[in-house]
Order: C-alpha cells, then structure tokens, then sequence
C-alpha cells in the first residue's frame, strides 16, 4: 500500500511539472509561430495520436495478461504485429491525407520520421506499465516535455529552420530521445524478448480479444468529450464554445492528467498483481485510500473554483472568457465522481472484465446524450445543460460500475478469503 501511494503522489508530483512546462512552452509558441502553422501541426498530432490510439488499448490488457500468464516474450510479439501494422497504415493513409488533404507544407520524411518515433516511444511506454516499472514511468513524464523544449530550441533558434519544421523536428526528436533513454534504463530490469512467430494460445487469444475490446473502452471515453464539443457547437453560441474550448476542457483535461491517468498507470498494473495473486485485503485497503484521496483532490478543487475561480479565470484569460469560471465550477461539484469511476474501471479491468467495462464506458455515453436532450428540452438552454448531462453520464457509470465490481467480488471472494 505505502509504495503504490508514494509512486502515484510522485507522479501527481511530475505531472504538474509536465503540465507547466507543456503550458509555457504552448504560450512561447504561440508568441512567435504563425496560427495558421500551429493549428495544422496540433492537428496532425492530433491524427497521429488518434491512429495510435489503439497501442493506448492494448495498454490494460498487456498488464492484465502479463499479471496472469508472465509470458511476456508472447504478448510482446503480438503487440509488435499490430504496432508494425499501424505504422505501416498511418504511413499508407494518414500522410497522403496530411498532404495532399490538410496542406501540411513539410518534407515527406518528417512525417514518416515522426509517426515511427511516436510508434517506438508507445511500444516501449506500454512495456513499462506491463512490467510494472513505476519509476522510469515517471521519469519519462517530465523528460519528454524537457527534450521538446531543446530541441525546438536548437532547430528554430540555433539551426533558423523555419517554425513548421522546427516543431516536427522537436517533437519527433523527443520521441526518440525518451525511447532511447527507457531502452538504455530497461536493459538493467527486463530484456527484449526475440522476435519470432507466436502460435495464439487460448490465453493469448483472450489477450487479443481484451486489446480489441480495451481500445474500444478507452475510445469511448473520448468520444463523451468530443459529444460535448459537438452539443455546444450546435446548440450554443460562438462564445460558449470558446469558454468551452479555451479554459474549461484545458484545465478539465489537465486535472485528469494529474489524478485520472495516474490511477489508469499506476493502480490498474498493481490491482492486476493482486487479483491473479486473489490478495482482496490489499485491494480494499488500496480503494479505501483511492476513495479518500478522491474526495480530498474534488473538495480542494471545488474549494478553489468557488474561492478564486473568476479572479484565476480574469488573471489567466482576457476578460470575454470571464463566464467560463461558471461552468468550471459545476464541473467540479462532480469531479470525484470521474476520480471514483476511473478506480472501479481499473478493477474491473484487472479482473479481467474488459467487456464490462466498455459497456459501462458506452452507457455513460447514453446517459450523456439522453441526459442532454431531456436538460436542454424541459429545463434549461444554458451551456450548463451540456455539463450536467455529461456529470450525469459520469454518476451512472460509477453506479453500474459498483454493482459490476460487487458482483466480481461474491465471485472471487468465496475462494480466496
């Protein structure tokens, strides 16, 4: 218990370190390269990151299957097929599209560089989390942002290559710099298994299925982001939008950088340990922290809106993103719930249950959208609808995820307590 809370308030501790530097370093090129530049180059990661979506998937069930079964030189070889697949397709579809499609003025081999870089650096993160190596983890989560800086330092100021290159150079640099300081780290605690043909096993059929099922859960949860774009840009204003896009959804996706994604990292890998090991006491000590520590970080955050929210947003923004300190607020009334639901969704998945956990996923999106529409219908036209409903869809996923890990539970706790 003492070492899975000093290693996830230690990654609380780099993430915010990541989150400043990521901050600074967007704010100083938004100072000195074109918006027009910006926009296409966020977007082509944007692309690239939604192509390597599924290496994220593969992330819960590598962990769980390895917990399991130890057989990492099998799981490792069917990852690397599909890794290798994806890059190829990203190389077949996605560059022609940023091309010919977007207007992406840039040589040819700095995409395909960068999406092999980006490709290299998933492959090795997920190894990390399956082999339960906490401390590079964290170590990487500051290192990358570090390197970022660099090396768009040395290519616009020193090299004057100009601010669309400089930004490809410095993110696919950084890539290979992290990939190459885990892979000279992790000769000291795991060796790289041998390429060879894998015969798929029952167990690694299953590891399959989990990855398929896993990727499609961790999409889901991005679509109910994506849903709340969608809802504000049909029914709401221009300004709504911007208070949306601006402050609400950056600091929202900051906080669950800081307290969300860490449990995912850091939690799900060592419940995953201690359910194949049936250790349900170290379990339930491990949520009773997760659940105190959940509302501590909601009543702080909430304390913070209603105390300083509109002097941080005037400080922060110009005056026309003052209303978004109001939604912000609502937003944190029901931010422990999203706390809460990412600790139920990692049992459940380190039990094993990945097909539960996407219908979870996809029922909080349901009751998202039926959500908004009887709001914004029968009681309110306000951009608050939006945020209710989508709180809402977070408080049914945490109710149908208690009865999901109840019900793990009677079927696990007969034969191991």
């Amino acid at each position: 218990g003492g070492f899975i809370k000093k290693t996830l308030y230690q990654a609380i501790m780099v993430g915010t370190i990541s989150i400043f530097l990521t901050f600074g370093f967007k704010i100083h090129i938004s100072h000195i390269v074109a918006k027009e530049t910006l926009a296409l180059f966020f977007t082509a990661i944007d692309i690239f990151s939604l192509v390597l979506l599924i290496l994220i998937g593969f992330r819960s069930s590598m962990v769980v299957a390895y917990s399991k079964t130890k057989d990492d030189a099998k799981i490792l070889n069917i990852f690397r097929i599909i890794l290798i697949a994806m890059v190829l397709l990203a190389w077949a579809f996605v560059l022609p599209y940023l091309k010919h499609e977007m207007g992406v003025t840039i040589h040819y081999w700095y995409l395909v560089a960068m999406i092999i870089a980006m490709g290299l650096f998933a492959y090795l993160s997920n190894q990390l989390a399956m082999y339960h190596h906490y401390a590079l983890i964290n170590k990487t989560t500051y290192i990358e942002p570090i390197l970022t800086i660099a090396w768009f330092m040395i290519a616009f100021y020193i090299a004057q290559v100009p601010p669309l290159q400089a930004l490809f150079i410095s993110t696919t640099m950084a890539s290979l710099g992290v990939s190459s300081f885990i892979i000279i780290q992790k000769r000291k605690l795991s060796h790289e298994p041998a390429f060879k043909k894998v015969q798929l096993s029952d167990e690694m059929k299953l590891f399959l299925k989990n990855s398929f099922v896993s990727t499609l859960e961790f999409g889901s949860g991005i679509v109910m982001m994506y849903l709340a774009v969608i809802f504000i840009v049909r029914y709401f204003s221009i300004d709504d939008l911007g208070d949306f896009q601006v402050v609400v959804k950056p600091v929202l996706m900051a906080m669950i950088a800081l307290f969300i994604f860490p449990i995912f990292r850091f939690i799900l890998p060592e419940l995953s340990k201690l359910v194949a090991q049936k250790n349900y006491k170290e379990i339930f000590l491990i949520k009773r922290w997760i659940y105190t520590f959940s509302f501590i970080v909601s009543s702080l955050f909430l304390a913070i809106m209603i105390l300083f929210g509109q002097k941080l947003t005037l400080l922060l923004f110009p005056d026309l993103y003052a209303n978004a300190y109001f939604i912000l607020t609502h937003l944190a009334f029901f931010f422990v719930f999203i706390m809460l639901n990412a600790y139920q969704l990692s049992f459940i998945k380190a039990s094993g249950a990945f097909m539960s956990a996407l219908l979870i996923r996809l029922s909080g999106i349901a009751i998202f959208i039926l959500s908004f529409y009887a709001i914004y219908t029968f009681y309110s036209t306000n951009i608050i609808s939006v945020i209710f409903a989508l709180m809402l869809g977070y408080v049914g996923m945490f109710i149908l995820s208690l009865f999901v890990e109840r019900k793990l539970l009677k079927e696990a706790l007969p034969s191991s307590i």
